[in-house]
This record gives C-alpha cells, sequence and structure tokens, in this order.
C-alpha cells in the first residue's frame, strides 16, 4: 500500500485516464476545423479542464487533511464532509488549526451527523448496535458526553470485533487497512487506532481531547466529557464504517488484472468517467437543495392526510404513502409486493425466497384495519409512523400501535432525502419483523 493516499488506485485510474485524455484533446483540436467529427470530440471535454482541477484538489485532501490532523485524532474517511475538509486544511495552512479543530469538533457532534448514522445500516454488524448508535447519538445531542463516549467505544471496539472475527478495534495487530480506501488507508484507522490505544496507567483529573480507550474505560481519565473527545469517537466510528464498506466492495469486485488501454479505450472510458462526474454532481446538488427540509416537515394527521385511506389519498414520495400501500398489501396477503418494501441491506434479493419469508411471518396475522397516528422524521432519509392496527390471530382480535421504522432509497438501495423524487420508503427488517412475529403480540 502506497504511502499516499493519492496514489489508491481508483485515484490512479481517474489521473491516468486524464492523461489520456489531454492526447485525445490535443489531437482533437488540431483536426476540429476541419472535421465535424473532431469538434463533436472536443466538445465532450468542455469541462475537461475543471474536471482536471477538481480531481487534482479531491485526490491530493486527505493526505493534506491528514497530515495536519491525523496527529489530533482526526482522519480523511470516504463518508466525510469534503467542503469541510478543505475548509480545515486552509485554516491549517493559515495557522488557523485550532480553529479548524473547533469546526471539526462542532460537526462531528452535530444533528449533521444523522446522515452518516443513516449509513452505517448498511453494515449488519453496525446495525445490530442500532439501539446502542441512537442512544450515543441522543446523548451527543444533549451534550451528555460523559456518557455518549464509553458507549461509543464498546460500539467500536465490538464492531470490529464482528468485522475481524477475532480482534477488537484497540487490538495492536488488527488489520484496519484495507485496499483503495481512504479511511483504511495505512496513515488512517491504524495511525489513529494507535493514538487512541496509548497506556493510561495513572487516575487524572486533567481535562483530555482525545477518547483514550485504556484511561476512559477503566476509570483512569476522569475529565473526558468535552465535544472533542465524543466527536472523535465518532468519526472513528464513521471511518470504521467505510473501512467495512471497503472490504465488503473488494470482496465482491476482486481486483482485475491491469491492462494497458489503447488510445480509444482511454477516450471511451473518460467519456464515461466525466459523463459519472457529472450526472454525480448534479446529484449531489440535487440532495443538498433538499437536506434541510424534512426539518420543516411535521404533518398533522387527519390534517395533512388522513388517518385511514387509500394510497391514491397521501402525496407522492411520503412515507405515509408507501406505509398505506405495505398495510394494504397486508390486508390483500400480497406478499411478493410486501417484500419489495423490506430493506435488506444487501444487493442480493430473491424475490420468491423473500415472499416466502414474509408469507411464514404474516400469514396467519389478519390485518383488519389500520390507522395512522403520527409521523416523525428523524433524519433526512429516515422516518417514524406510529400505527394502530387491528389484528385477528388465532381467532382472536389484537389492537396494537406499532412503528414502521423507514428508509428512503432509490433503486441502486442508495439513501435519499425528503424531497426528492423517485425514490421509496421501504421498512427496515430489523425494526419491524421481530415485532410482527411475536405470537404473543407483546410488544
Amino acid at each position: 500500500m502506497s504511502d499516499r493516499i493519492e496514489d489508491n488506485s481508483s485515484f490512479e485510474e481517474f489521473r491516468n485516464n486524464l492523461k489520456g485524455g489531454k492526447s485525445v484533446k490535443k489531437i482533437a483540436s488540431f483536426f476540429a476545423p476541419f472535421s465535424s467529427r473532431a469538434k463533436g470530440i472536443l466538445d465532450a471535454f468542455e469541462n475537461f479542464d475543471e474536471i482536471e482541477k477538481q480531481f487534482e484538489e479531491i485526490s491530493k485532501s486527505p493526505d493534506q487533511f491528514n497530515h495536519y490532523f491525523s496527529e489530533r485524532g482526526w482522519i480523511a474517511h470516504e463518508s466525510g464532509n469534503h467542503d469541510l475538509i478543505l475548509e480545515c486544511i486552509a485554516l491549517a495552512e493559515a495557522g488557523n488549526i485550532n480553529e479548524a479543530e473547533e469546526k471539526l469538533a462542532d460537526h462531528y457532534t452535530s444533528e449533521a451527523m444523522q446522515w452518516m448514522i443513516s449509513s452505517t445500516y448498511g453494515i449488519p454488524e453496525f446495525r445490530l448496535r442500532n439501539v446502542l448508535i441512537k442512544a450515543a447519538f441522543e446523548d451527543t445531542k444533549a451534550q451528555r458526553y460523559y456518557s455518549a463516549v464509553p458507549l461509543l467505544l464498546m460500539i467500536i471496539d465490538g464492531t470490529v470485533n464482528d468485522i475481524s472475527k477475532s480482534k477488537g478495534f484497540f487490538v495492536e495487530n488488527t488489520d484496519l487497512t484495507a485496499w483503495d480506501s481512504i479511511a483504511a488507508h495505512s496513515s488512517g484507522l491504524s495511525k489513529l487506532r494507535d493514538i487512541l490505544n496509548v497506556t493510561r496507567k495513572a487516575t487524572t483529573t486533567e481535562e483530555i481531547f482525545f477518547p483514550y480507550r485504556n484511561g476512559i474505560l477503566h476509570g483512569r481519565d476522569l475529565s473526558y466529557a468535552n465535544k472533542y473527545v465524543a466527536g472523535k469517537a465518532w468519526l472513528t466510528l464513521f471511518a470504521i464504517n467505510d473501512w467495512a464498506k471497503a472490504l465488503k466492495k473488494n470482496k465482491e469486485r476482486p481486483l482485475k488484472e491491469k491492462n494497458t488501454p489503447t488510445l480509444k479505450e482511454t477516450f471511451s472510458d473518460l467519456k464515461d468517467t466525466i459523463s459519472n462526474y457529472q450526472q454525480h454532481k448534479l446529484k449531489i446538488k440535487d440532495m443538498d437543495k433538499h437536506m434541510d427540509c424534512w426539518k420543516d416537515r411535521k404533518p398533522i394527521v387527519n390534517q395533512d392526510f388522513p388517518a385511514q385511506g387509500n394510497e391514491a389519498d397521501y402525496e407522492e414520495y411520503t412515507p405515509e404513502r408507501d406505509a398505506v400501500r405495505f398495510l394494504i398489501n397486508w390486508q390483500k396477503n400480497n406478499y411478493g409486493q410486501m417484500a419489495k418494501q423490506i430493506c435488506l441491506f444487501s444487493n442480493e434479493f430473491n424475490i420468491g425466497k423473500e415472499a416466502g419469508r414474509v408469507r411464514k411471518v404474516f400469514e396467519k396475522k389478519n390485518l383488519k384495519s389500520f390507522e395512522i397516528l403520527s409521523v416523525e422524521h428523524q433524519a433526512p432519509a429516515i422516518a417514524e409512523l406510529k400505527v394502530k392496527v387491528i389484528v385477528l390471530f388465532n381467532e382472536t382480535e389484537y389492537v396494537k400501535e406499532i412503528i414502521l421504522r423507514m428508509l428512503y432509497q432509490n433503486e441502486q438501495g442508495e439513501n435519499m432525502v425528503y424531497g426528492q423524487t423517485g425514490g421509496i420508503w421501504k421498512y427496515m427488517d430489523s425494526f419491524f419483523f421481530h415485532k410482527i412475529d411475536m405470537l404473543d403480540w407483546n410488544f
């Protein structure tokens, strides 16, 4: 593994495409006055210089950030806020590194983390600990750092133990690297682990600014409850999430043998890269536009929408509409359609297998009626609905209130923001099925 993140394979591949693109652009520029085809090729490079400039900024920023901040307990990671990274680098270069660290601490203890927290649902080892993660988040927002920090340290250690199948995060020889990763580069998580795992033998009341595992969990560092310690603990958790995703990606997509591409292949790859990059920018811009919409939405049942109704009675792309669709499919025993609305956090989906699983859970529980009681938007992509249901089970009617926790996603399983169109609100399997499946209905 290279000493620099900017030498990661994905960066290097893009860089080589840019080099090939320069040759293509130079040739096309020469022939453009004489050839409409060459002019068309040149038009494809309209934003080439801007993309090249932005790529250089993106590829170099993780190394620059780690250079200034890794010794202070902050590292670059895939799901980090890139604008914040660039701002902190600029502050550090201007000699205002303490101001930059203040911004990092504020960011990693704020509501802005909700988006990164929702991304942990895709990793089973984190999903098992969702209740604890949520508790740590609530404590952090309330500035109860004294309880949030130990909880985060336990989550971090246990999650890495489950992922590695043998060793926790703070064990010296745990391999925290992954091919083509920012967080799991040798200058990232491994270095951060070494800092946080230092021996703390003496009891002290002096304020600390690192989430030292040994000192905090063994009761030696008594003055740890501040936003810097909590923020660095959260960053570590998110970086581990990015590491786990890199391991999964590398497992699903083995390394391909490197071949030198032809000029034609380089141009084709570059055109695809530019097109994908431009689409990605538009998607991010649209997501940013809607990012705050969910905070303002506080729907009132029987005023903004009916408590009971058909699917057409509810606005498109809202959690209540998809909730009603699911509940109506339950009434109709349409297990295949129900299965399509379950969020499985996996790329592997077999409709027959999932429909059978849904049937096993629901077929003896006949939904007679339902009533939406409330809708609460907890994050840009997450909503909770409280629903009163009347269910006939073993010839007995049960009246219960259930919570449907839902995640807004597109067809590719990527999280979306409330206000964007084209997605579907899916039910988080672990939050719903185990409750419905309890035979005594005491949930």
